[in-house]
């Protein structure tokens, strides 16, 4: 039995111990017996071990599309969360934020919790973005861009876009949970031509999406439905441009673009069977449906002669030419099945099945080829991991190609992109006292890549210069944003990256990704066709409400080819020339000042240097832009 203490009280021991002259051994009484309880001691377990988020494909990105981004509150990134890690959810049921950037570069945003219980939610948020500035065209000669007079060599380029939404989820206790969405988007932007200021063209987009996931058991599956309805409204613009050929003569031109509306929809089944603590079997689904409607796009030329003071078109036609062309109905749809077995232990997981295409309408033919994947964790600090094809298959639709480049032609009939093999893997070693590397690579064939490019029209046909694409830098109309197809590209890239971070004041990652540049070899997820892409990052946090971000990126050996039709009536191949985009190097700097966990203010700059690219063809960059703003919760 434990010995009994007696123990002083407080007030006791402090008149023991602080009374002058006393001795330590006077006579204290006690209060109270306490009685100890003896407790199992137990060890705690504190070898640290690393738990790896989902590795995915590195790519070259682009995400300078010519319009102004989302900006979040805050500049410092959360790190990658482990499988199943909890965050802690914000206590605040709403946020606002604006930020503005002269000239002009606006951007709000706001949302609020409408519903917010254990079991149900209900968002609403809302998006807005502006941009409007003056850059000198890529093919600005003194103050002439091809056949037009812009205001002191430049061209203005203004965007819109206006986003709104609705989301939600709800859980039927015991059964599963069953979450929607549904978002409107409107998007503006003038386009310019090199024979006019161009024209305004609009874009309309509804989605709505509906899933469901449940566990029954041992079985856990998810089904999601979806619809996306992408609309380029109708084009008619009217010009009158310098006719470089003979003085004293005007040529009026009129463009008249048909509307196209593109229907998608997609659904999608998983499901995954547990049976044992190692082995699960498991399919997944998909299928999509894409319908683009037909047009018919007109481009007309009449000139004639004035006198050099008037604006207006008043002499007598010379001569009136037109050029009328068709554009196709264009319907797909792709249906992939991938059975699979899966195997997994602490360090191991092995996931291989067979990946099954059917395809219907305007695409290719039926597929079947095996699919594997491989994770190996032997250790806490080494990763591995490789896959052999298991990728879905890119769809390529208007809005898909839209989300990368807004100045896609409508007249682009893209179709699915499919795999014919695909091979990727990866190393990841440490974390060691803060640092890692990252080495990864890919290499795979694809059909019916549609990639950005140069097409001039045949010569003798309304809109092509006598010299062709080759020697002329500009057909009219017909340049900005056009894509061509290539039916057997080879998709490769290749890459490194070190990541160290110093407690949570400093954290630093570089990376550098290449990947081949020729006609039919390069890296599919790179709009601009980069060589090389050099990324560097820094994120500092100095003091608790000060967080600063600065990065540096240089894309070199940017660039798209050009087609170069023959004479009509000629049957030779065509001719493919590069064209050169410039290296996009752009330095970035970011901060956030916290002033209350409801209230901060935050800004960004982007490319600090004002170093000039184009985007695409045609479209130059924006210089020196960003967003100065605040942002409050509520």
């Amino acid at each position: 039995m434990p010995s009994i203490i007696k123990p002083y009280t407080l007030f006791a021991a402090i008149v023991a111990l602080n009374a002058s002259g006393q001795s330590l051994s006077k006579e204290i009484t006690v209060d109270k017996d306490v009685v100890p309880q003896e407790r199992e001691a137990s060890r705690m377990v504190l070898t640290p071990k690393l738990v790896l988020p989902a590795i995915q494909q590195k790519s070259l990105r682009w995400s300078d599309r010519g319009v102004a981004a989302s900006v979040s509150p805050t500049v410092a990134t959360l790190p990658p969360a482990a499988y199943a890690s909890s965050i802690t959810p914000s206590p605040y049921r709403g946020y606002v934020m604006a930020g503005y950037f002269p000239a002009f570069q606006l951007g709000v945003s706001a949302g609020y919790k409408l519903i917010k219980t254990d079991n149900s939610d209900l968002n609403v948020w809302m998006q807005y973005d502006g941009s409007s500035v003056k850059r000198k065209a890529p093919f600005n000669s003194g103050n002439k861009i091809g056949y037009y007079l812009p205001d002191k060599g430049k061209t203005t380029y203004n965007t819109q876009d206006v986003g709104v939404g609705v989301g939600g989820s709800h859980t039927f206790a015991g059964v599963g949970t069953l979450s929607g969405r549904v978002a409107y988007d409107l998007s503006s932007f003038n386009l310019p031509t090199l024979i006019s200021k161009g024209f305004n063209q609009n874009i309309n987009r509804f989605d709505i999406d509906l899933g469901w996931q449940a566990q029954a058991g041992a079985f856990d599956y998810s089904v999601n439905l979806g619809y996306d309805y992408f609309h380029l409204s109708k084009v008619k613009d009217e010009s009158i441009t310098t006719n470089d050929f003979a003085d004293n003569t005007r040529r009026a031109t009129i463009l008249d673009l048909s509307s196209r509306n593109e229907k998608t929809l997609s659904a999608s089944f998983s499901g995954r069977y547990a049976i044992s603590e190692f082995w699960h079997v498991g399919a997944d689904i998909d299928f999509t449906d894409t319908d683009r409607s037909a047009g018919e796009n007109i481009f007309e030329v009449a000139s004639g002669t004035w006198p050099d003071d008037s604006e207006n078109f008043n002499g007598p036609y010379i001569s009136h030419e037109g050029f009328k062309y068709g554009l196709d109905d264009v319907g797909y749809n792709i249906t992939e099945m991938h059975p699979y077995l899966r195997w997994k232990n602490d360090n191991l997981i092995v996931k291989a099945g067979v990946g099954i295409q059917i395809a219907g309408g305007d695409c290719g033919s039926n597929r079947v080829r095996p699919d594997l994947r491989v994770d190996w964790t032997p250790s806490a600090s080494f990763a591995i991991w490789g896959q052999l094809n298991d990728r879905r298959v890119n769809m390529q639709t208007l809005g898909d190609l839209y989300d990368r480049n807004r100045y896609v032609g409508r007249d682009c009939n893209a179709g699915p992109m499919l795999d014919k093999l695909h091979v990727e893997g990866g190393i990841i070693i440490g974390p060691f006292a803060g640092a890692s590397i990252e080495l990864w690579g890919s290499y795979g064939r694809v059909s019916s890549y549609y990639t950005p490019a140069v097409i001039s029209l045949p010569q003798g046909n309304v809109g092509s210069l006598n010299s062709g694409v080759s020697e002329s830098p500009f057909s009219p109309y017909f340049t900005i944003g056009q894509y061509m197809v290539i039916d057997d590209f080879t998709d490769m890239s290749y890459g490194a990256a070190f990541n160290y971070d110093y407690r949570d004041i400093a954290s630093l990652r570089i990376s550098w990704e290449g990947a081949p540049q020729e006609f039919d070899r390069g890296n599919i997820n790179s709009l601009d066709r980069a060589r090389s892409v050099f990324a560097a990052t820094l994120g500092v946090h100095p003091i608790n409400p000060l967080d600063i971000s600065l990065g540096y990126t240089v894309r070199s050996g940017r660039c798209l080819y050009g087609i170069k039709p023959d004479y009509p009536g000629l049957f030779n191949p065509f001719e493919y020339r590069k064209y050169s985009l410039g290296t996009a190097a752009s330095l970035d700097l970011g901060a956030t000042w916290r002033f209350s966990d409801r209230f901060n203010v935050w800004g960004t700059v982007e490319n600090l240097l004002n170093r000039d690219w184009q985007i695409v063809y045609g479209i130059p960059n924006k210089g020196v832009t960003g967003l100065v703003g605040v942002s409050y919760r509520f």
